[in-house]
């Protein structure tokens, strides 16, 4: 059976989103995540971009009321949403999952893929939103907000895929983390899977004024664990604190950002005056 779809004039939409927007009483943003579809395809639906699908225009129609006056119904050979292509490990997806397990969230309900940073982070999210989309063929929105930036999609598909075949946690990540058996198939993915970890969970700085650190920090002392013996497997030293590993010896440091390769600035600043 083919898909069913509503399409409004042009006037109809405007009273029906302004309607359906005076119901909610809140922002779209706290609004179309429920329904499992991307910013993105929602405000195709606003704009008239795209036609509705009955289904969801139904549920939307129960929340004002009324049905619209002017409106018609199209069967289409195809649900107009984004293919997502055949997603093969490579070292992009490792730094994916790398990034996803330091500052990324996937949420238990609402199929979110997030990742939360720092306001003075910009330059790196524009590289992690360039990453993401090109992994995967979706858009990510990227916004700033009054503490933080945050970088997300909706996508059931996505969600489920990071889920069930590379173990990534939905929800509470505490003491369900886990490195992701593929990133050790080889040291190109396990590297670019630490870059991940590193930009988004890591820190560089100098004690005793002269002395270079790199730390990697979790509350998770399992994957921890796993964490310092991946880097053992790379060849670095390391020391274990609580809750926190170290390197520091300086010529594993200028290996580590040779090798592994940092993508965000504020590690790659610091470096640059040793």
């Amino acid at each position: 059976m083919m898909p069913i779809f509503v399409k409004l004039s042009e006037a109809e939409r405007k009273k029906f989103f302004n309607k359906v927007k005076l119901e909610i009483g809140k922002s779209w943003e706290g609004f179309y995540p429920k329904y499992n579809i991307s910013r993105a395809m929602f405000f195709n639906y606003l704009s008239g971009r795209y036609d509705i699908p009955k289904d969801l225009f139904l549920d939307w129609k129960r929340i004002v009321g009324v049905t619209p006056i002017s409106f018609t119904e199209e069967n289409k050979q195809k649900y107009m949403k984004k293919e997502i292509p055949k997603i093969i490990m490579d070292e992009r997806l490792s730094e994916i999952l790398g990034v996803l397990n330091g500052d990324g969230h996937l949420s238990r309900f609402k199929y979110e893929v997030c990742v939360v940073g720092d306001l003075r982070e910009e330059d790196y999210f524009m590289h992690l939103k360039k990453l993401f989309e090109e992994k995967f063929g979706l858009s990510f929105t990227l916004r700033r907000e009054k503490s933080c930036l945050k970088l997300r999609c909706y996508s059931k598909e996505i969600s489920n895929l990071l889920f069930n075949k590379y173990q990534l946690p939905k929800g509470n990540k505490l003491g369900k983390l886990k490195i992701p058996k593929q990133a050790f198939k080889s040291k190109k993915f396990l590297k670019a899977y630490i870059r991940g970890l590193y930009d988004t969970d890591g820190s560089f700085y100098f004690r005793r004024k002269k002395e270079p650190v790199i730390q990697i920090t979790s509350a998770d002392t399992s994957f921890l664990r796993e964490v310092e013996q991946a880097l053992g497997s790379l060849g670095f030293s390391v020391s274990k604190g609580n809750q926190r590993i170290f390197l520091y010896r300086r010529e594993e440091i200028k290996r580590f950002f040779k090798e592994i390769k940092p993508s965000n600035s504020k590690h790659l600043k610091k470096h640059k005056n040793t």
